[in-house]
């Protein structure tokens, strides 16, 4: 079977999206399924291991890593057929004009199509002071959605706000997390010495995109108003407002981008995870810090909030309750060791629940299925073209 993945772009680990894709990629050819990606930012390194399809796109003015593809449906069906692409399922990972394009050409040939909802976009509209908009990109999302055979959602706050809108073809379905690359054992003291910390300091780790849409204001309230002499900020990830954090944020610690081991000792060497995007459809980056043994401090909002169980893993806080987030952060640094270390363990044993395995088994399950519909309805067409004169 031959999965046709469309993604915005395929820059492993430049995103969440791209983090989660992957992780799909890797356990397709064990499924004896086939990959292929069609995407508009290629990746050098793994288009050796992935069959990848790189369109023609232009570049977004203030989000350089990301670009929009600047052909149509007939470009792409050419250039599938001149690659011998030949999908038996399509898998949308972007909602945008090549997500849009590539369910035009999968409607055209009866091909199923499988959505996976990665971005609440219309949460963006707030923090880009673009409240007016939002009820025209919900209307876009939506249209894109509801002509796909099954749209994935990782949370269910947001599958019931689908629901509320009309779609039926809505399915819950989690992310996963590496439970041997984040982990507790990971923690070292002398990450914290290479990065200037001090034994006695509390260290709060943020680990994502450095962009607005991540509710880092509040980031920035909350960093304004703890005593740097007791805390360590540190904050791993790249965005188009670094320079601006760095001058709002003094002394903090910014790793930027971190993967492999070294973003593993990020997490298990910190204490608390603060997280106050309120634009997550899921929260890998959470969920990475709950199997790193972190207590956590979110946004309560969908994603991170149905993953951090307030009172016993972390606290769940108002979005924009910057004092809230500093309540929450001050209570769990003082709080004993043992109790320190109590929580630590639950968080660990709750991220444990969430396996890539699980995951995965359950979406080519799905792949199958839709392509075993779509097999048993193009059967009275077949007979009827053999029929024929």
């Amino acid at each position: 079977m031959v999965v046709c993945h469309v993604a915005g772009t395929a820059q492993r680990g430049q995103d969440g999206v791209t983090r989660v894709l992957y992780e799909y990629l890797e356990r397709h050819r064990s499924a004896g399924l086939d990959p292929v990606i069609v995407t508009a930012v290629a990746d050098a390194d793994q288009r050796t291991r992935f069959p990848m399809i790189e369109v023609p796109a232009v570049r977004l003015p203030v989000y350089r890593d990301y670009k929009l593809y600047a052909g149509g449906t007939g470009w792409l069906e050419k250039t599938l057929l001149r690659s011998f692409c030949e999908p038996d399922i399509v898998h949308l990972h972007t909602p945008c004009p090549l997500g849009r394009a590539a369910l035009r050409y999968a409607k055209r040939w009866g091909i199923p199509v499988v959505a996976t909802y990665h971005t609440h976009f219309p949460s963006y509209m707030r923090h880009h002071r673009a409240g007016l908009l939002r009820p025209m990109v919900e209307r876009s999302l939506l249209d894109v959605y509801r002509h796909c055979n099954c749209v994935l959602v990782p949370s269910r706050m947001l599958c019931q706000w689908l629901g509320d809108r009309g779609l039926t073809n809505v399915r819950y379905m989690p992310h996963g997390v590496d439970t041997a690359q984040f982990h507790p054992r990971w923690a070292s003291f002398q990450w914290r010495q290479k990065h200037g910390i001090a034994p006695e300091q509390i260290v709060l780790l943020y680990v994502g995109r450095l962009v607005w849409e991540k509710n880092l204001r509040v980031l920035v309230d909350v960093w304004s108003k703890l005593d740097s002499r007791r805390y360590a900020m540190v904050i791993v990830g790249t965005g188009p407002i670094d320079g601006r954090l760095r001058r709002l944020m003094p002394g903090a610690i910014f790793l930027g981008y971190r993967s492999g081991v070294e973003l593993s000792a990020a997490y298990a060497s910190s204490d608390v995870f603060v997280f106050p995007s309120d634009t997550e459809t899921f929260g890998n980056v959470t969920l990475e810090a709950l199997a790193s043994g972190l207590p956590c401090v979110v946004a309560d909002a969908p994603g991170s909030a149905e993953l951090v169980r307030h009172g016993a893993t972390g606290f769940r806080v108002e979005a924009s309750d910057s004092a809230g987030f500093v309540e929450a952060i001050e209570t769990l640094a003082a709080m004993s060791r043992e109790r320190q270390l109590f929580w630590r363990m639950r968080a660990r044993l709750d991220a444990e629940r969430y396996q890539w395995s699980v995951v995965c088994a359950e979406l080519f399950g799905v792949y199958r299925q839709l392509v075993g519909k779509s097999a048993i309805g193009a059967v009275p067409a077949q007979i009827a073209s053999l029929s024929s004169p």
